[in-house]
């Protein structure tokens, strides 16, 4: 009984002692002080956060109340509010009213400060305002070298101190190691250096990114393009053909769909009433450009019509490559064509081609225009074209061979006879005179593709031809024009270019023209071949084009 007495004693004490816990101070039997649970510390202080070089100083006002405060913790937090890992400087109790951070990863931060005392934590202050740590950064002058190699300055900033810096190109772990280097070195405490780096012989033209990597991992960047004088060479057909042989003036021959309203069209076989896909007219076009352009504002031109005078003729078309007949775009449908013309008066249509986006893709064209007609007649074309802008300059794209598959049967192609050496060929209309005249030639105009920008390093003309019958010796020589003027005449009447009697065997003649000095005269040029034979009759030329070199 003595011993439940003492019990409940003892119980009544702790009971009455923890009830006034919160008022008392608990004295140890050893050094230092303790605080109860209910004895709160305060709250942090909003603090203030200032950037420097890849680091941040923050500080913030004592906490003051009835319970003294030992330190502080500091915190970072991304500005979606996302807590970071606070870096070397912040890091555990922080015994002062400030402290600085080293190392902060660019990007945006707000800080907080917590009081702490031993064990016990304060309330977390608010956020700071949100302080910004500049990335590393790269800058390089010239941003663009017309030669290799070439050596560039600029300047690093906010790379962390300490660091050397190496250099590569394209990838800032795989890539070209460049020589280069930085100015002072190591990275001083301000974070930036002047830099000079070499771009070596070897790099290809287009826009290249050099990085600055430095040894405790900091990555900048800056992009260089190289833009390295390129020399091309283009074949250029002629197109515009003036057939002056009789002597009496000259008369338009020209590729059929090369020129609108010439007097010159192309009539196809019979189409359907309905349209189908195995009933059309096919293009495909030359290719003068030279690779590496971007192209723009590219355009199908179309001038057609019906060929009586109740017909509705209509078309839509496919975009393809001719390499392999990929279908790149299409326009218009049969349920809605492209455009439809009553009657026989040509109709001009432009539709804009936005998939031929290089001059690799034009240099690889071909265009099928499915047609249907009211009355299932042939159509007449008088334009069927290729045009659009690459390096700043109109540029026109000219039918090299054309198919015929109106019936639903496709014909063979039919090629323009000067554009290649092939089984087509042009024919003069009317017999060579037996003695030459400065009356009777054939004039071959040729389009202008060369950049106005660029500089004409060479242009030779390529030329082959033959008697339209054996026995019969037929001869040449020419004149070169720049529009009317008159450049150069190369071989006369008394010495001909070459002569050639063969029926069967094409010769070929490739003849410089070191008077084709510029690019103006270049793309404005026209041949005039003076031909005879030994008895009258004609010739057939087969390929008439210009092999033209230039720099850009």
């Amino acid at each position: 009984m003595r011993r439940l007495t003492l019990a409940l004693a003892a119980a009544l004490a702790l009971t009455a002692l923890g009830q006034s816990a919160a008022q008392a101070v608990w004295q140890s039997g050893g050094g230092g002080s303790g605080y109860s649970r209910a004895s709160a510390l305060p709250a942090g202080s909003t603090p203030t956060a200032s950037p420097g070089v890849r680091q941040v100083t923050v500080s913030w006002t004592a906490s003051g109340g009835a319970v003294p405060v030992s330190g502080y913790a500091v915190k970072r937090y991304a500005t979606n509010g996302v807590l970071q890992s606070i870096g070397s400087g912040c890091a555990g109790t922080i015994s002062g009213l400030s402290c600085t951070e080293q190392a902060v990863p660019a990007g945006e931060w707000r800080y907080t400060v917590t009081p702490l005392n031993n064990n016990w934590r304060g309330t977390e202050s608010a956020q700071s305002t949100a302080v910004t740590v500049a990335a590393p950064t790269l800058s390089l002058t010239p941003s663009t070298v017309t030669a290799l190699p070439a050596t560039l300055g600029g300047q690093i900033g906010s790379f962390l101190a300490a660091q050397t810096v190496a250099f590569r190109l394209d990838n800032p772990t795989t890539g070209t190691v460049l020589s280069g280097s930085i100015t002072p070195s190591p990275v001083p405490a301000s974070g930036t250096a002047s830099v000079s780096v070499t771009i070596p012989s070897g790099i290809s033209n287009g826009v290249h990114t050099v990085y600055a990597v430095g040894s405790a991992g900091d990555t900048a960047s800056a992009q260089v393009t190289v833009s390295l004088p390129v020399t091309s060479t283009i074949a250029i057909s002629a197109w515009d053909v003036r057939d002056a042989s009789a002597g009496t003036g000259e008369v338009n021959q020209s590729e059929t769909s090369a020129f609108v309203a010439d007097g010159r069209a192309a009539v196809s076989g019979s189409f359907a009433t309905a349209f189908s896909t195995s009933r059309y007219i096919q293009y495909d076009f030359a290719n003068p450009l030279s690779p590496g352009e971007s192209a723009s504002a590219v355009k199908f031109n179309f001038s057609y019509a019906g060929t009586a005078s109740t017909d509705t003729t209509c078309f839509y078309f496919d975009v393809r490559r001719a390499s392999t007949g990929a279908v790149l775009g299409t326009h218009g449908s049969a349920a809605s064509p492209v455009g439809c013309a009553t009657g026989t008066t040509l109709k001009a249509t432009e539709t804009a081609i936005p998939e031929v986006t290089s001059s690799e893709v034009a240099s690889d064209l071909q265009v099928r225009v499915f047609v249907s007609s009211s009355a299932s007649h042939p159509v007449n074309v008088d334009l069927a074209t290729v045009s659009g802008t690459r390096a700043g300059q109109l540029f026109t794209l000219y039918e090299s061979n054309f198919v015929d598959a109106a019936t639903g049967i496709a014909a063979a192609a039919v090629p323009w006879g000067l554009y290649a050496s092939d089984s087509a060929f042009y024919a003069n209309g009317t017999s060579w005179a037996t003695t030459f005249s400065t009356t009777r030639y054939l004039k071959l105009s040729f389009p202008a593709y060369v950049p106005s920008a660029a500089t004409l390093n060479s242009v030779t003309l390529k030329h082959s031809y033959r008697s339209a019958n054996a026995g019969a010796n037929v001869c040449y020589y020419f004149e070169v024009y720049s529009g009317t003027t008159l450049l150069s005449t190369h071989g006369t009447s008394a010495s001909p270019i070459s002569c050639t009697s063969s029926s069967t065997v094409w010769q070929t003649d490739s003849i410089p023209l070191p008077a084709v000095t510029t690019v103006a005269a270049a793309n404005s040029l026209a041949v005039k071949l003076y031909v005879n034979r030994n008895t009258s009759g004609k010739s057939r030329h087969d390929l008439a084009q210009l092999q033209l070199t230039y720099t850009k």
